[in-house]
């Protein structure tokens, strides 16, 4: 068994939907709560975008819109699954993807300039 598998790394990115109405403190705490959650675990951000509100294509939740957060962090294959637990019990977190991503941990995305 070969054990520097347990050291190996990649990208990751993940989009969250959170719900659209959300005070401005109550966004800062999520935020903080997030990278909170990424310091605990020692994984830094290398990217972050604000996509702004959004229409969604189908409701969640009985919300039509949501507002998109996206990161891209390096980290190892288990904190996708705990980072998957922690965002499944946030109640201001209506929808999440995460994903291995090919792209740079600084890229921009496409979206970063797309209006709704």
């Amino acid at each position: 068994m070969c054990r520097h598998s347990f050291y190996m790394t990649s990208i990751y990115e993940t989009t969250i939907i959170v719900k659209p109405d959300l005070a401005n403190d109550q966004m800062k705490n999520l935020n903080n709560s997030i990278d909170k959650f990424f310091n605990e675990n020692q994984i830094s951000i290398g990217y972050k975008e604000d996509w702004g509100i959004r229409n969604l294509k189908s409701s969640i939740n009985k919300y039509s819109k949501g507002s998109f957060k996206f990161m891209r962090f390096n980290s190892s294959s288990d904190f996708p699954k705990k980072l998957d637990g922690f965002l499944k019990f946030n109640t201001d977190c209506l929808r999440f993807l995460i994903t291995k991503s090919t792209d740079n941990i600084d890229q921009a995305t496409p979206q970063v300039n797309k209006d709704n």
